[in-house]
This record gives structure tokens, C-alpha cells and sequence, in this order.
């Protein structure tokens, strides 16, 4: 693929998951119900919702972003998101109840997909050994197009004093790639007191 290529081609930079809720989860607590919590995972980012209690339909509504710097076919082990659902135990360990396992690439790549939707739980090899319930989920991609000449045009026609005045003007460049994003700056030194 020529630069060119990668130029017209548009990924997002970041994306943001809000989990609403689950519905049919197994039990795992006392009296048949579940004190839940779920966990979204992108790459080694992780975020964990509040803990639902007794209850086998949790509610959460909590919304995590996280940064896609590497969002490319070429590396898509990268760009998988997870939903954990565990049940938060009084004593020992806390038990998985189930898991969503979703390709971000294909997602981002199916234009005709709704933006809120209910993702099947599986096991912890992908199977769908027994009904696990389901998580629903808001995915929404974003990108980040700010240029060096946003930061510009908020410096022009602006009155300075003599005690505002810069040595030197701002310098900050963002640039995208197909495989990284970089943000470059260039320090500046104002002046103070001690050096007029």
C-alpha cells in the first residue's frame, strides 16, 4: 500500500463503550441472584463498571474509552475488545460468569450495524457451551483530526500586554499514520521576572 493509499484511508483513534447492562446471566450467588460487575478490556487497557447487586439483569451504564493507536488489519490481536462479566464473591475468588469477544476491525468495518446492540456471552474459549446471557453494549468510534492550524488561528488577532508577550509562538503537530498516531511539540520558554 503506497502512503498515498494510507492518507485516504481513515481509522479511528480512539473508541468508547458504554456497557448498559446484561440480561439472563447465570446465577452464581445466594438466593439465585448475582452481585455483577463487568470488566472492558482493549489490548492491556482495562476498565471495571460498579458492582450490580442481587440481581440476575444488572444495570450498569457506565462508559469507558480507550485509545486505538495501532487500529490496522496488520494488527488485529490489538484491536479486540472484551466484556468480562464476573460475580463479586464474599469469600475466595470472584467468578466468571461470561464473556463478548468483539473484533473492533470488523465492527468498525460494518456500516450497517446499530449503534446500541446485545452481545452473547460465551466461555473462556469462545464456545457457547450454555446460555451465559447477553450485555448490551453502545460502541462508538471517534477520531481525532485536530491540526497544528486549530492552535493558530486561537493565537491571531488577540491584544497582548507587554507581560504576555511570547519569545516564541506554540509549535504542536498532530499527524496520523496507517500504524500510529504521533503527536510532535516543540517546548517554548516565557519569559519571567528574573530574566527581563
Amino acid at each position: 500500500m503506497s502512503l498515498a493509499d494510507q492518507s485516504q484511508q481513515s481509522y479511528p483513534t480512539s473508541v468508547q463503550v458504554t456497557v448498559h447492562q446484561a440480561r439472563n446471566l447465570r446465577t452464581k450467588g445466594k438466593n439465585g441472584t448475582n452481585d455483577s460487575y463487568a470488566i472492558i478490556q482493549v489490548a492491556k487497557d482495562k476498565f471495571s463498571t460498579a458492582v450490580a447487586e442481587k440481581s440476575v439483569d444488572p444495570v450498569w451504564k457506565e462508559e469507558a474509552s480507550f485509545d486505538l493507536p495501532l487500529f490496522h488489519p496488520g494488527n488485529a490481536e490489538r484491536c479486540m475488545l472484551y466484556i468480562i462479566v464476573m460475580h463479586r464473591a464474599q469469600v475466595g475468588l470472584d467468578k466468571f460468569l461470561g464473556q463478548a469477544v468483539i473484533n473492533l476491525l470488523q465492527l468498525y468495518d460494518n456500516k450497517a450495524r446499530k449503534k446500541t446492540e446485545w452481545f452473547k456471552l460465551v466461555d473462556k474459549t469462545g464456545k457457547e457451551d450454555k446460555a451465559r446471557g447477553e450485555v448490551l453494549l453502545d460502541i462508538q468510534f471517534m477520531r481525532n483530526n485536530m491540526s497544528a492550524s486549530m492552535f493558530d488561528l486561537s493565537m491571531q488577532d488577540k491584544p497582548r500586554s507587554q507581560f504576555t508577550k511570547r519569545k516564541e509562538e506554540p509549535s504542536i503537530h498532530y499527524s496520523h499514520t496507517a500504524d500510529n498516531t504521533h503527536c510532535h511539540s516543540r517546548f517554548q520558554r516565557y519569559p519571567t521576572a528574573a530574566s527581563q
